[in-house]
């Protein structure tokens, strides 16, 4: 587990250094002889060429994204992407994602954590909105892995990514493919996280904060993985 400092993706985003795999494979290069470099990704126009199979526009800002993210992240992990971070995963060969939803629940928990606290780090506020933390009667913020098995995922290996966005116009219910793309080009294990061919479960929530006097609101995403 490792956690790096706060960098510019793109113009409104920012992201956190990942809390990668909590196991000693995380720093593993996985050797595939068919990945490709890491290349930029330009999802607008992959699902403009119809290359991502599931994907929906009018699923975006309803109850279903959860389809759309699904079919990204497999369209990701199905390019054979080298990762250009600490982790240096290469991979997966042709191992899909599953959606899973005690992980969308414990990243719904965190990204309502930072919403709600105005918070953004990988350990949970320690408020009353951090769930995890006052359910357990932790003394401090809840930690990743904390909230992931609080969630009720009982897998081994866990791994989260995080990311924030701020501006003062409305952000359109798709800005979270800029994230991934973000994600993707992440030197700090975001993009291993992603690519990592032992995890296989997959949850993300997206959380909007309320304009503040100044009309300018935040965005949180939270990705938390797993392994069968």
């Amino acid at each position: 587990m490792y956690k790096n400092s706060v960098f510019a993706v793109v113009l409104s985003v920012m992201v956190l250094g990942c809390n990668g795999v909590n196991q000693d494979v995380t720093n593993k290069r996985i050797n595939d002889d068919t990945n490709a470099s890491q290349i930029d990704i330009n999802l607008t126009q992959a699902i403009s060429d119809g290359n991502i199979a599931g994907y929906d526009a009018s699923k975006n800002g309803t109850d279903d994204v959860y389809q759309n993210y699904l079919a990204v992240i497999n369209y990701l992990r199905s390019l054979h992407i080298t990762c250009n971070d600490e982790a240096a995963i290469s991979g997966p060969a042709s191992l899909d994602m599953a959606w899973n939803n005690h992980l969308e629940a414990s990243a719904k928990e965190h990204s309502e954590d930072m919403k709600k606290s105005n918070w953004y780090d990988h350990d949970g506020s320690g408020t009353v909105n951090d769930l995890t933390a006052q359910e357990l009667g932790l003394d401090r913020g809840s930690h990743f892995d904390e909230r992931i098995e609080h969630n009720g995922f009982a897998g081994s290996l866990k791994a989260e990514n995080i990311a924030i966005s701020e501006g003062n116009h409305e952000m359109p219910s798709d800005y979270w493919l800029r994230v991934m793309e973000g994600w993707m080009a992440s030197t700090h294990g975001h993009c291993s996280n992603i690519m990592h061919p032992h995890l296989t479960q997959f949850g993300m929530y997206e959380s909007r904060a309320e304009p503040d006097s100044n009309g300018t609101y935040k965005i949180y995403w939270t990705q938390d993985f797993g392994s069968d």
